[in-house]
């Protein structure tokens, strides 16, 4: 048994519980501890754990392990302390050996354990050592003789206390916890873990295997699972280990007529030759009749690359025949035509072609790989085949987020593809201008559909449909949302012309979206519903291969206000996109979920969407998609209070745009948004400002008009803090006559805290009926964040009338709302102001007479920012004043209150604000 400093992950109640016991046996009980589950599941790990525990108590301990090839007498596994007496010594050994502390017997694999061992731990068990002693036993439950599931009946009747833990699968948070561990899996983990099943040793050797693991130790994992499988085939008969390659060929799941068609064998011997299998837990029965499967896929690679290569294609040529002579579906075939096939084959041409067809949403690596064997075979002079099937391949190819080789196949195709049929031609033109598009390719894109529409639209209609299509999509991601929805408008007909449901979900959410844009809403309403509609009556496996509907509605949905229902659909569609493997769509779903979660004020949720779709994004090359995951990562680190990663975020955002910083269209605004935000939360209002001649000027030209509000109540905030109240209200008037035409409370309620924010700042009385007005509305909306910023102005003019306690119990709601949600730099500033208040409290509000009331209310502010940890240069530039003048009211508020330090300052402070 081999011992290692690992940390024991999501076993901590299986330690506590073999603490217990421990502690029992330092009391003088004499203890046996059975420890069971499959193989690889932490069995040994969890021995050894024991045996810390034990030495940490004084106690001996010994460790033996039995071994799948056996040998040796049967006390060698309990180690040195027999010495070489005969199996009849051990009572009287073992009661002369053990020191006063009591010996601790760690023995494992005792599966493998022999009949003479059993037979002298069943006689120990029976009859208690007049010493004390533990016997920890773990093994195999599936793999366990009747002798050796008999032990702890032997125990119980000895009289020895016993204590059974039985390891289960590792939950999801604890093995990603041992992924992080590893090196981290990135977004395959949720594959990983559905293939590993929740088995370390698995998820360890898959990482390995994923290329993500780094560890020599993971390497060391799997080579040791090899010459442990292979120990486990020696224990069989060379039929049955026949039979087991012969199963390893036929596939996951295997008949005994298949496999025995295969082995050459007999189908009594192949039973007889499984049941061998089954009784060493190599393999097992599943709930289809005459059926079975290998303990673990894992196991399955094993046994299939323990075989000669000669071998294995003979038995492959062997399966495919039976397969076809059963009629068999061409996925079935497919996995054996690939290794027998010979160039020029047709026949096997056809059963890749159409097995990758069949399974391209449900295994899409099993049918890049039989796209790509079938064009190896295709003969030369098949050129339009060949076109075709590059063509297949390269949408696949795309939608797995294999981005540059899709797109150099594209340009292959198109290179010979005839322009007729042009609905052929036209398809491929949109998926190669989609990939051109999502690699940062623009005007390629726009070059390569406009060509292709100039002849296609008076040629052919459902071609035209196509092309209008994908032109709408460049129109919206270049800022052109009207030019986008009359797009979308044809390509919607010619969708419903076809019948085409999926199109038709994706055509109703693209005008849903730009109806949002355009600032149409009765007309977002009306296709956000036909799509929602059209969605929910897809199967999965029909969505899969539509995912933008999903994408597009669920911006639209989260835009209108409709922040669950949005969630909703986008978590369907990444669910769907993650078990089609559509990891391009998944990037982009992400994205919005990303956004959505944080309207809602799920910002964890919404950096860990963010945080997926940028890996996506970069490990595909997508660079559009890569943009906008930063944006998206920029507003939420702003929100969670992480200026310097927003500031990161915003500024590598512009570096994918094909114009850079000023470039212009829907990603370009929102990055541009984004930025600007970071920049005045990190103190510099003039940048953020600086940002309206990207976007326009004060019309703000180049944003939509949703996010004209967006953009009047930021360009509030930062002229407040810059100290120009006129240019604010000015802001804060746009801000209102924008919102006001949408009649949505999201974006009425913003236009409402812009105006709210300026009337507090100007005390005025009106300023608290504003903010309950904005607070109100936004609450109506979902915009959790947004509402409890009202909160805080309602708190800022409650202040000024002089009613703080009032304002406090408004900042006291906001922090624990703020707190809550993540957004730290929000609930650090409730704080501060709470803190303020208690710093300023008129006289008969004040717990203690002479207190912080006797500060000014700028010597108050000064004193509750000391309290907040910043030093006097950061005073100055929050509050706008020299250093020096803080200096000032500083040494003044040290005066008042009889203090000498900062420190002591603070106390006073934070004292005052909870009294």
């Amino acid at each position: 048994m081999t011992s290692t400093s690992e940390p024991l992950i999501g076993r901590e109640s299986e330690c506590r519980q073999l603490g217990r016991v421990v502690g029992r046996f330092a009391g003088g009980a004499a203890q046996v501890v059975e420890i069971t589950g499959e193989p690889g599941i932490g069995k040994t790990r969890l021995l050894a754990e024991l045996g810390r525990l034990a030495s940490a108590r004084g106690h001996v301990v010994r460790t033996g392990q039995a071994t799948a090839t056996g040998g040796g007498r049967p006390w060698e596994l309990f180690g040195d302390v027999w010495g070489d007496g005969s199996p009849g010594d051990i009572r009287k050994r073992l009661e002369a050996a053990s020191p006063p502390s009591g010996l601790v017997f760690l023995l494992d694999g005792l599966q493998w354990a022999d009949d003479g061992l059993l037979a002298a731990l069943d006689d120990l068990l029976r009859r208690p050592p007049g010493v004390p002693v533990l016997f920890a036993l773990a093994h195999r439950p599936r793999q366990a003789s009747p002798r050796l599931r008999a032990l702890l009946r032997s125990a119980v009747a000895g009289g020895w206390e016993v204590e059974r833990v039985c390891l289960g699968p590792l939950g999801v948070s604890e093995a990603k916890a041992l992924a992080d561990r590893i090196g981290g899996t990135g977004s395959r983990l949720p594959e990983l873990l559905r293939v590993g099943g929740g088995n370390p040793l698995y998820l360890k050797i898959l990482a390995q295997a994923d290329g993500h693991a780094a560890e020599t130790a993971v390497d060391t994992h799997a080579a040791a699972f090899e010459v442990e499988v292979a120990a486990e085939l020696a224990r069989v008969s060379a039929t049955a280990r026949q039979v087991a390659r012969a199963a390893a060929v036929v596939g996951e799941h295997f008949t005994s007529e298949l496999v025995a068609a295969t082995a050459g064998l007999p189908e009594i011997a192949t039973l007889s030759a499984i049941d061998e299998l089954a009784g060493e837990d190599l393999v097992r029965p599943v709930e289809a009749p005459r059926t079975f499967t290998f303990r673990h896929p894992l196991l399955r690679d094993v046994v299939y690359e323990s075989a000669l290569p000669g071998w294995r294609l003979a038995a492959h040529t062997a399966v495919a025949a039976a397969l076809t002579r059963r009629q068999a579906d061409a996925a079935a075939c497919a996995f054996h035509v690939e290794r027998t096939a010979r160039p020029g084959d047709r026949d096997a041409v056809r059963i890749l072609a159409e097995a990758a067809h069949l399974v391209r949403f449900r295994q899409p690596d099993s049918a890049v790989r039989w796209l790509n064997a079938a064009l190896r075979l295709l003969p030369t002079d098949a050129v339009t085949q060949r076109a075709r099937l590059q063509f297949r391949l390269a949408r696949l190819l795309c939608a797995v987020g294999r981005l540059r080789e899709s797109r150099e196949l594209l340009h292959a195709v198109l290179e010979v593809l005839p322009r007729e049929p042009a609905g052929r031609y036209a398809e491929a033109v949109a998926a190669c201008a989609l990939v051109e598009r999502a690699l940062g390719r623009y005007a390629e894109s726009r070059s390569l559909l406009v060509d292709a529409f100039d002849g296609a639209a008076a040629r052919d209609a459902d071609a035209a449909g196509v092309l209008e299509f994908a032109l709408a999509r460049d129109e919206l991601g270049d800022g052109r949302p009207a030019d986008c929805a009359a797009r979308a408008g044809r390509a919607l007909a010619a969708a419903e012309r076809c019948g085409s449901r999926g199109p038709a979900a994706t055509a109703h959410g693209l005008l849903s979206l730009t109806g949002v844009l355009t600032g149409d809403i009765p007309s977002a309403q009306a296709h956000s519903a036909s799509a929602a509609r059209l969605v929910d009556g897809l199967l999965d496996g029909q969505l899969a291969g539509d995912l933008h509907a999903v994408l597009w509605l669920g911006w639209s949905e989260g835009m209108l206000g409709r922040t669950s229902v949005a969630m909703g659909h986008l978590d369907r569609g990444i669910a769907v996109a993650r078990r089609s493997g559509r990891e391009f769509a998944l990037t982009h779903l992400l994205t919005a979920r990303a956004f959505v979660a944080q309207l809602s004020g799920r910002l964890h949720e919404a950096e860990a969407a963010a945080a997926e779709a940028l890996e996506l994004a970069v490990r595909s090359g997508a660079e559009e998609a890569r943009s906008g995951a930063l944006a998206v990562s920029c507003r939420i680190a702003v929100v969670t209070g992480d200026v310097d990663a927003a500031l990161r975020a915003g500024a590598a955002a512009t570096e994918y745009l094909p114009g850079g910083a000023g470039a212009g269209g829907w990603s370009g605004a929102s990055v541009a948004r984004a930025l600007a935000e970071a920049r005045l939360d990190a103190g510099d209002a003039t940048a953020c400002l600086a940002a309206v001649r990207a976007v326009g000027g004060v019309e703000l030209t180049a944003v939509d008009v949703w996010s004209r509000v967006d953009w009047c109540e930021l360009f509030t905030r930062a002229s407040l803090a810059a100290g120009r109240d006129d240019v604010a209200e000015r802001w804060a008037d746009r801000a209102m006559a924008a919102a006001r035409p949408l009649a949505l409370p999201g974006r009425v309620g913003l236009a409402l805290l812009a105006r709210a924010q300026v009337l507090a700042h100007q005390r005025s009385d009106s300023a608290f009926r504003a903010s309950v007005a904005a607070y109100d509305a936004l609450t109506e909306a979902g915009l959790v964040i947004d509402a409890n910023r009202a909160r805080l102005t309602a708190a800022a003019s409650l202040t000024a009338r002089g009613e703080t306690r009032r304002a406090a119990a408004e900042l006291a709601t906001a922090h624990r709302t703020f707190t809550a949600c993540g957004a730290r730099s929000l609930a650090r500033r409730a704080s501060v102001e709470r803190r303020r208040i208690a710093a300023t409290r008129p006289p008969q509000e004040v717990a203690r007479p002479g207190g912080l009331a006797a500060l000014t209310r700028r010597e108050g502010e000064v004193a509750a920012l000391v309290s907040e940890g910043l030093t006097n240069r950061q005073i100055a530039h929050r509050l706008q004043v020299t250093e020096k003048t803080v200096q000032m009211h500083l040494s003044n508020a040290f005066g008042k209150l009889g203090v000498t330090s900062r420190a002591a300052l603070a106390s006073a402070v934070v004292r005052a604000a909870y009294s």
